[in-house]
């Protein structure tokens, strides 16, 4: 792929910003996105300080490309999943001079510059060339009901890339599954996937009754095809393996990545797939939530 040099373009038509409601970041068509990056603020507080992610956003985030969903999770856990990659690659927040002046800005990647290969790093940058009038690019942000007066900017790393047709993007989808004891059994996790998509990750939230990891995922077994993939592999036995990967697991989830590698040959094809089956095991018996984010390489219009 040609190297194309990039611009920064302010995202300025922004809707519905208000506490309890949900925000509409309208992005311009044409470009091809590298990164965007949101800036959260609540300036009616009575401190300088940069806000957590999860003070601002309540429930899931959305990225809709055409008018499919493409990534559907909370920005507390894409705040996780970027950090994942390297301390490098999270949130960050800046304090205010003046109370309520605080910003906390979180990235969304659609290239990957933690990928060792620059075709990889660059080729996932999410064209919008191709949509036609009916067509969004829209990131829609759920606005804490908590929130004084908040405040939603949004900034993005853009080139003029254009191969006229959607591009492989990678996908992430948030699932929950009800807890009701130590262990939890997960079966046809990938049913209703497109076909064509490509497994590269699976991360397995603490449960909702969890609390400083005391009910966390310490260890999981997964069956693809009656092929035992994950053999009981603990968390710490996980976390070596990633880190040694150059990758920054870090408390709060169990990661399954299978292009842990840096290979997308190491992806699995949803199609490949006729039976599957997730075995969890927690720290203790839980009776809440547990969710999980796949992540999914494939066509945004599927």
């Amino acid at each position: 792929m040609p190297f194309f040099p990039t611009s920064l373009i302010q995202l300025r038509d922004i809707t519905g910003v208000a506490a309890g409601g949900t925000a509409t970041i309208n992005c311009p068509k044409g470009w091809r996105y590298r990164r965007i990056i949101l800036a959260l603020q609540d300036s009616g507080v009575g401190n300088t300080n940069a806000p957590a992610v999860s003070a601002i956003t309540s429930g899931d985030l959305q990225v809709i490309l055409g008018s499919k969903v493409i990534r559907r999770l909370t920005g507390t856990q894409l705040d996780y999943l970027n950090t994942q990659n390297g301390s490098q690659y999270a949130s960050y927040g800046v304090a205010g001079a003046g109370n309520g002046g605080g910003i906390t800005y979180l990235p969304f990647f659609f290239e990957e510059p933690w990928r060792k290969r620059a075709d990889f790093q660059n080729g996932l940058a999410c064209e919008t060339g191709w949509l036609d009038q009916n067509g969004v690019f829209q990131i829609k942000v759920p606005i804490a009901a908590g929130t004084t007066t908040p405040v939603l900017g949004a900034l993005a790393i853009v080139d003029g890339f254009s191969s006229g047709k959607p591009n492989p993007v990678m996908k992430m989808y948030s699932d929950d599954a009800n807890t009701a004891s130590a262990t939890l059994d997960l079966a046809n996790i990938f049913q209703g996937a497109p076909a064509s998509d490509l497994v590269e990750s699976i991360s397995l939230f603490d449960p909702s009754d969890s609390n400083a990891q005391s009910k966390q995922v310490i260890k999981a077994r997964l069956i693809l095809n009656g092929q035992v993939v994950l053999d009981d592999v603990t968390n710490a036995q996980m976390i070596d393996l990633l880190k040694g990967a150059d990758m920054n697991p870090t408390v709060g989830a169990y990661n399954i990545v299978l292009d842990h590698d840096d290979l997308f040959e190491s992806l699995r094809s949803v199609g490949s797939i006729s039976a599957s089956q997730l075995t969890v095991t927690l720290a203790a018996a839980s009776a809440g939530t547990l969710r999980r984010v796949t992540q999914r390489l494939g066509d945004p219009t599927l």
